[in-house]
């Protein structure tokens, strides 16, 4: 029997995951503040062996980092939109322009290149939909490389899975 039981195939040249790597980024995951001597009592191992294996999941690049979830309303920012981007001309200049410039703008929560009708799908998160107005004319519509936007405001996002893949039914 295989030691990764959800049969998750890493990618070539990684080691599977084990059970007990599992459960610590399942614990992780639910609670990236969660101390080692609770992360090693949750998975029933030794805290040194939890630290130990902590630190190979992020050496071997499966965790990628920790990282703050802030309320996007709280901080100013409840205007959410998704902005679809069709380039003018898939040429490598044009594109590497675009990814170099636009995913670090303020307002970008994220970028993703995507296949099919547009080439982009941007998540940004502003004040006012007057400022989701002025942020596409300034950053978009006036970008010679941009041939077509299209606006869908966000009236609620729910998070999906971030760890592990969930057990198959």
């Amino acid at each position: 029997m295989s030691s990764n039981p959800k049969n998750i195939r890493p990618p070539a040249g990684h080691e599977p995951l084990d059970a007990i790597d599992e459960r610590l980024l399942a614990a992780l995951v639910d609670d990236a503040r969660i101390s080692n001597k609770q992360l090693a009592e949750l998975v029933g191992i030794a805290p040194s062996t939890a630290l130990m294996r902590t630190r190979a999941l992020s050496d071997r690049g499966i965790i990628q980092g920790f990282e703050a979830k802030l309320s996007l309303s709280a901080i100013g920012r409840s205007v959410q939109a998704l902005i679809a981007v069709r380039l003018r001309a898939h040429d490598r200049e044009q594109i590497d322009r675009f990814t170099s410039r636009v995913p670090k703008l303020p307002a970008v929560l994220s970028t993703f290149h995507t296949s099919g009708s547009v080439d982009y799908l941007l998540h940004i998160a502003v004040a006012t939909t007057e400022d989701l107005r002025d942020w596409v004319l300034d950053n978009l519509a006036t970008d010679p490389v941009v041939g077509h936007t299209e606006t869908t405001l966000v009236f609620d996002h729910m998070q999906g899975n971030h760890g592990p893949l969930p057990e198959q039914d």
